[in-house]
């Protein structure tokens, strides 16, 4: 380690200094591949490492093996971007022994290169994973199979305030955090109606008068606000509120990001339908099928392709015009799918996500100017076919 320390500061054979370090490498993953798309379960971005260390050298790979970690200590390398994240459940030790792909993981640190996973981000963003596989048949038409869905993302701030109130408290709720929608402020919706209440002797209300039924004219004023500015706008609620009780509801939201088109896997709408062997025939130039399995009737046309990488499950695979290409499935899956009439082909799971990381280092190249961006030479399936020669 001492040796590629010493390299770094005086070496004339080093790369173009580039002022990147790990944070703005973070950074560029999170554009490429928003991390609140990944699944609730999922472990992405930065898992090891400072975000102040140098990214000069950045490899990229599938899985964390023991061979592509011997490759990022031999090459220097500054940061690991893995596909799978290596360290997943909580580890408790960080030894040759720890729960992780890799014996090396104390190298690794040791020699400062940090570890970043992409995994169900990259499945489900825009130029992903799935995508990617379906640039061979360029799609007419691209959307989600299951939408991302932000949960209790933002709130829905619901106040009852009388007339003369509403614009000095709807101001006020606004430079809080509420009512910002895109690249629009101070939205808001208001409604006309007839409110009610009684206060009790320790009361002192701002119309009417304690212990008698009051009826009066207020506006029902509603406001969006993130989640992350839930305790100041209610703070400033009752700063502003000319009621010394105000009445208000706060009901959360699921958001739908990327105006509906983010989400884990993809459907590609065909320009015109297509026969199953042709579009196999199509991947087959991007794609490795030499270890490919098929369920279904491939000598027919499909309207559309779906794209699903690594292990999605089939339970969203229904339609009988669409094309599955999948990661794996199991053997009770693919009889569920031949009586479903849906014909899926499994490419095998490492071959389904390879693809993305031709992209991926395009991206990061341009993003991270003077960094050399690279994909492990050492990463590869872990399954592999038998050779035939063991036949003969």
């Amino acid at each position: 380690m001492k040796k590629k320390a010493a390299r770094r500061i005086g070496s004339s054979t080093a790369p173009a200094r580039t002022d990147a370090a790990v944070a703005d490498l973070e950074a560029a993953l999170n554009r490429i591949a928003p991390f609140k798309l990944a699944a609730e379960w999922d472990n992405v971005g930065l898992l090891a490492g400072r975000p102040e260390w140098p990214a000069r050298r950045i490899l990229l790979a599938i899985d964390l093996t023991d061979a592509v970690a011997r490759e990022a200590i031999r090459t220097e390398t500054d940061a690991l971007v893995l596909y799978h994240p290596p360290i997943f459940k909580g580890i408790r030790s960080v030894t040759p022994r720890a729960e992780c792909p890799t014996t090396l993981l104390p190298d690794l640190l040791a020699g400062r290169v940090a570890l970043l996973a992409v995994h169900t981000a990259m499945d489900a963003a825009v130029g992903g994973t799935n995508d990617v596989l379906l640039d061979a048949f360029d799609p007419a038409e691209r959307l989600p199979l299951t939408p991302a869905v932000e949960r209790e993302s933002e709130y829905k701030l619901v106040v009852f305030v009388p007339p003369a109130g509403v614009e000095r408290l709807r101001a006020a709720l606004a430079a809080a955090g509420a009512g910002r929608i895109g690249h629009y402020d101070e939205c808001s919706f208001e409604l006309a109606g007839r409110g009610s209440f009684r206060g009790d002797e320790t009361t002192n209300p701002t119309i009417g008068q304690r212990g008698r039924l009051e009826h009066v004219a207020e506006i029902r004023l509603e406001m969006i606000l993130p989640k992350s500015r839930l305790g100041g706008v209610v703070r400033c609620l009752y700063a502003n509120h000319p009621y010394e009780e105000p009445a208000f509801d706060l009901y959360p939201l699921a958001g739908i990001p990327g105006r509906g088109q983010v989400g884990m896997g993809r459907i590609g709408r065909l320009a015109r339908p297509r026969r199953g062997d042709k579009l196999l025939l199509a991947l087959s130039k991007r794609v490795d099928l030499s270890a490919a399995t098929v369920v279904g009737d491939l000598n027919r046309t499909f309207g559309s392709v779906t794209t699903a990488a690594g292990a999605f499950g089939v339970s969203f695979f229904t339609d009988p015009h669409s094309l599955v290409l999948t990661g794996e499935f199991k053997h009770h899956d693919a009889l569920e799918l031949l009586k479903r009439g849906v014909c899926a082909v499994c490419l095998g799971h490492y071959t389904s996500e390879r693809p993305v990381l031709d992209a991926v280092r395009a991206r990061l190249t341009a993003d991270l100017s003077g960094a050399e961006v690279r994909i492990a030479k050492a990463d590869a399936p872990p399954l592999r076919p038998l050779p035939t020669s063991i036949f003969r």
